[in-house]
């Protein structure tokens, strides 16, 4: 579970640091605050002061949207390896992003960053990409060498696994919808460029 309560905003690796940015959590917008893009984590305060943070291993995919279609803001998406939502606790003022859902059947969940001034965006997508790759996942090579075979009929031609093709399915929606990443869609600090493959973040 991730908390939305009241921290200091990080003072050490900020790579980006973009105000007057609003943060929409599985469509429920928490307001205005600050996105801090460091080289630890991905953190947003609001102006009220309550926040919460994100560690790069849980970043499945970033990208920019600027379809308005899709989302009624141009932004910098994240898709979230958690199924995560916005909860009140009883009797308290803070909420919480709470993951493990057991009766929910999603398993991902959409972080859209709206900045006031959208011409920060690519900055914004360059300085995560750019944390991102500090934090590599430990099960990448394993991960590509399980989830990806030949088969001996049509050499040369990837067969993912059902992760895989789940994820697929989700990253070719996304584009379809105008999620248009930089350079290519970026999962865990990689660059996927032409060719999906299947995301296992630990």
């Amino acid at each position: 579970m991730v908390i939305l309560t009241s921290f200091p905003p990080p003072t050490e690796g900020i790579v980006r640091k973009q105000e007057c940015t609003q943060a929409h959590v599985r469509g429920k917008c928490l307001g205005d605050g600050t996105l801090y893009i460091a080289e630890s984590r991905v953190s947003w305060v609001g102006n009220d002061g309550e926040g919460f943070s994100l560690e790069y291993p849980a970043i499945s995919l970033h990208a920019i949207c600027r379809d308005l279609t899709a989302f009624p803001h141009e932004c910098l998406y994240l898709m979230v390896d958690a199924n995560i939502d916005v909860q009140e606790h009883r009797g308290e003022g803070d909420a919480a992003l709470a993951g493990d859902d057991a009766d929910s059947v999603d398993d991902t969940s959409e972080i859209h960053f709206v900045p006031q001034d959208k011409s920060a965006l690519t900055t914004m997508y360059q300085a995560m990409s750019d944390c991102q790759t500090l934090h590599p996942d430990e099960n990448d090579s394993l991960s590509e060498e399980e989830g990806q075979f030949y088969g001996a009929e049509e050499e040369g031609e990837v067969e993912l696994t059902e992760e895989g093709r789940g994820v697929l399915q989700h990253l070719d929606a996304l584009l379809e919808g105008g999620v248009q990443p930089q350079g290519g869609p970026t999962t865990n600090g990689h660059s996927t460029g032409m060719l999906w493959r299947p995301l296992k973040v630990s």
